[in-house]
């Protein structure tokens, strides 16, 4: 007996190339922020809301209160002729023009006399602030530099 011919095969075709891959769309990065920002939870963007918030107040916020007057303490350097100008600023600084001699708290508008300062006799000039409430504040006691 013989064997069976095997069945020629039929010539394989070469496989079709795949199709490309259409280009990935090209958003904006404010599109990409927006959209990657809507796929938040509701509590996911109370809090991103919040930390920018934070990173951006908190630094203004620093910043404008590092000269105030009302940070000032017996030794510190200031500068400013009048309650506008009036700043705190490094001893260093060409535009100091004052030495704070003391610091008296917890005075009010009425304490700010002559006789406040009449303890530093090197006093030329007084400085007073309310504090938040208006109520008492402080006095400054201001010497040459």
């Amino acid at each position: 007996m013989s064997e069976p011919e095997a069945a020629p095969l039929p010539a394989a075709e070469p496989a079709a190339a795949p199709a490309p891959l259409p280009a990935p769309e090209k958003r904006s990065p404010i599109v990409r922020l927006t959209s990657w920002f809507t796929g938040l939870s509701g509590r996911g963007k109370l809090r991103v809301a919040i930390l920018a918030i934070v990173a951006i107040v908190a630094p203004i916020a620093l910043y404008n209160g590092l000269d105030d007057p009302g940070r000032a303490k017996a030794g510190d350097c200031m500068a400013g002729q009048n309650e506008d100008d009036l700043r705190v600023v490094d001893c260093s600084d060409a535009a100091a023009e004052w030495t704070v001699l003391t610091r008296l708290d917890d005075k009010s508008e009425a304490d700010h006399n002559e006789a406040a300062c009449s303890a530093f006799p090197a006093t030329e000039a007084s400085y007073f602030q309310s504090d938040s409430n208006g109520d008492d504040g402080l006095i400054l006691c201001l010497g040459p530099k």
